[in-house]
């Protein structure tokens, strides 16, 4: 990340148009580095803890967790993502969640 946002500073790359993809667990440091570079979409293949979640909500970082292929889960910020197709309604979600799917 510090890498990056090094890369970022000294080329003046603007963050609002990226999104941080990470394989890390995206902890409290991770949302206030992200939100320093102004990048408004981080998601990762790990998971989060709870004051990662608590920053992001404050600071309005779009949040995913547990990205892999086509599934993701969302923390926050869902109203900032396009779906490329309709979700199921929260009746189905609940039958996915008990088969186990």
């Amino acid at each position: 990340v510090d890498a990056i946002a090094g890369k970022m500073w000294l080329e003046n790359i603007s963050g609002k148009d990226k999104i941080f993809y990470t394989t890390g667990r995206l902890t409290s440091e991770m949302i206030i580095k992200v939100a320093q570079m102004e990048v408004p979409i981080l998601l990762s293949r790990s998971g989060i803890t709870h004051m990662g979640l608590d920053l992001a909500k404050q600071l309005n970082i779009t949040l995913l967790s547990r990205v892999k292929n086509k599934h993701f889960l969302v923390y926050n910020g869902e109203e900032n993502l396009d779906y490329d197709a309709p979700l199921p309604a929260k009746a189905d979600i609940a039958n996915i969640v008990k088969k186990g799917n």
